[in-house]
């Protein structure tokens, strides 16, 4: 099997895994979502160590996080650990209250908010297909405003975290195990501290299996996104942007199917919208690869 394949295979996993991640958290449900955001720090540090010294890349970790503090970058990884950890809270909270729908609706629009995060912060322009793309998805979240009688922060938010995060990553590029490993050390002193003196529940309130999907939740956050590192190493950038849309889509059939969560017309409307313009903007990413494929 050739590498793209790989790649391409990794990657339809990855975001596969990631879409019916809100069936796990969902069993959840009666866990606050501090307490399972605190559990999922912490198990996902456990499984990152076990990770690395399966891998046996213990040398390299500490080569690089020594590099990272002479050089003052890992502040970085500290903004990534922040950025990440509100993105996990806000959507595991979704989840669990009955908004699983508007957390697919997150997920469609990142790569929008991408667009603005690089406007912005990159000062990169715009091109007008993007500009296009940015104002359909705009229009969609000022439908779902004026349905709603309020601006659908929750969903803005979870977009917006993971946005700042991948730009961040982008001044620190480091190995999937590496960087998840120092982003989870970074908040589990946090975590244990929150666990210990502040939540007002313990493991000994749930049932076996509710610890059992508690003890799962750091190879459940581990997995996708080594999968997504080799996915991003080996596949065609093209296939790559078409289908990260299958993360939430799977989100939203799940929301509508699964969880019984209302899907009416002025829902329609407002995903129509966002649809049309992630359609825009896919477009463009094709024609102008495939440009410079023929250049």
């Amino acid at each position: 099997m050739d590498k793209n394949k790989i790649g391409v295979l990794a990657g339809l996993s990855s975001y596969i895994w990631w879409g019916l991640l809100s069936i796990f958290w969902h069993f959840l449900s009666e866990v606050p979502a501090f307490d399972m955001l605190a559990y999922r720090m912490v198990w996902s540090l456990v499984t990152m160590l076990v990770i690395l010294s399966v891998q046996k890349s213990w040398g390299g970790f500490f080569q690089l996080t020594k590099m990272l503090v002479h050089s003052g970058k890992i502040i970085w990884i500290g903004l990534c650990a922040i950025f990440i950890s509100i993105n996990w809270l806000v959507y595991i909270y979704m989840v669990t209250h009955q908004q699983a729908m508007l957390a697919s609706l997150g997920y469609y629009i990142l790569p929008l908010f991408n667009v603005m995060i690089a406007l912005v912060f990159l000062k990169e322009k715009l091109l007008r297909e993007q500009w296009l793309a940015v104002g359909l998805a705009t229009t969609g979240v000022i439908i779902l405003t004026i349905q709603t009688g309020a601006l659908p922060l929750n969903t803005l938010l979870m977009a917006g975290s993971f946005g700042m995060y991948g730009l961040i990553k982008r001044k620190v590029p480091l190995p999937a195990t590496i960087s998840l490993t120092l982003e989870t050390m970074f908040v589990f002193p946090f975590a244990v501290l929150y666990l210990l003196f502040f939540t007002n529940h313990s493991l000994a309130e749930y049932s076996i299996q509710t610890n059992m999907f508690l003890l799962c939740s750091g190879i459940v956050t581990a997995v996708p996104l080594i999968l997504f590192a080799l996915a991003a190493k080996y596949a065609d950038f093209i296939t790559l942007s078409f289908i990260q849309y299958i993360n939430p889509t799977i989100q939203l059939l799940i929301a509508v199917s699964i969880f019984h969560e209302p899907f009416s017309m002025s829902n329609v409307l407002v995903f129509a919208f966002i649809w049309a313009g992630i359609a825009v903007y896919a477009f463009g990413n094709v024609v102008r690869k495939r440009k410079k494929l023929y250049e």
